[in-house]
C-alpha cells in the first residue's frame, strides 16, 4: 500500500468487514489472518520462539511491523469508540475481543449517493463486506476511507440525535 493512511483505511474496512459479519456477538480478532499470513514452520524457532515469520501469498515473510500496525489500528478504533470490548496484552500476546460500537453501526448503514437513496443502492456495510469477501484490497481502503471521510465531514453529533 502506498502510504500509512491508505493502510490505515485498509484494515478497518477489513475489522469493519470482520465484526459485521458476526454482530452483535464480540469477536476475537486473529491479527495474523487480518494481515494474510498464515502459521508456517518458520513462525516458531527450533527452540519454540516466537519468530514473527508466516506465509503471505506463497512467501515465508517477518510480518511483526505489519502486525504491530494492526494492532494499533484496532487499538485506535477502540479508544475513538468505534469499538465495544476489550484490546489488551495477554500472555499470548496483542489481543481483542471486539464488537461494532453505535456509531461506527451508524457508519456502516449509510448509504453515500443520497438520503433517499434508490433500493438498489447499497450501504457503506454492504459495499465493505462484498469488497472483502472478494479480497479487493483497493475497495476495501475506498470504501472504509469514505465512510471515515462521511463520519468527519458530518459530526459524530450529527449521528447521535439530540
Amino acid at each position: 500500500m502506498e502510504n500509512n493512511i491508505d493502510k490505515f483505511n485498509y484494515y478497518v474496512g477489513c475489522v469493519f468487514a470482520i465484526l459485521q459479519s458476526g454482530f452483535p456477538c464480540r469477536i476475537s480478532l486473529n491479527f495474523v489472518e487480518i494481515v494474510g499470513g498464515e502459521k508456517c514452520p518458520e513462525t516458531t524457532s527450533s527452540s519454540g520462539r516466537w519468530t514473527g515469520r508466516y506465509l503471505v501469498n506463497g512467501e515465508v515473510q517477518d510480518i511483526t511491523k505489519e502486525l504491530e500496525f494492526v494492532c494499533e489500528t484496532v487499538n485506535w478504533l477502540y479508544e475513538t469508540d468505534y469499538l465495544i470490548g476489550s484490546v489488551g496484552v495477554t500472555e499470548l500476546g496483542k489481543s481483542a475481543l471486539v464488537t461494532l460500537s453505535p456509531k461506527s453501526l451508524e457508519i456502516l448503514k449509510v448509504v453515500p449517493s443520497s438520503i433517499d437513496a434508490s433500493e438498489k443502492e447499497k450501504s457503506i456495510g454492504q459495499e465493505l463486506s462484498e469488497a472483502f469477501n472478494s479480497a479487493a484490497k483497493k475497495q476495501i481502503t475506498d470504501v472504509a476511507s469514505k465512510a471515515l471521510s462521511y463520519l468527519f465531514k458530518i459530526g459524530w453529533g450529527a449521528l447521535s440525535g439530540p
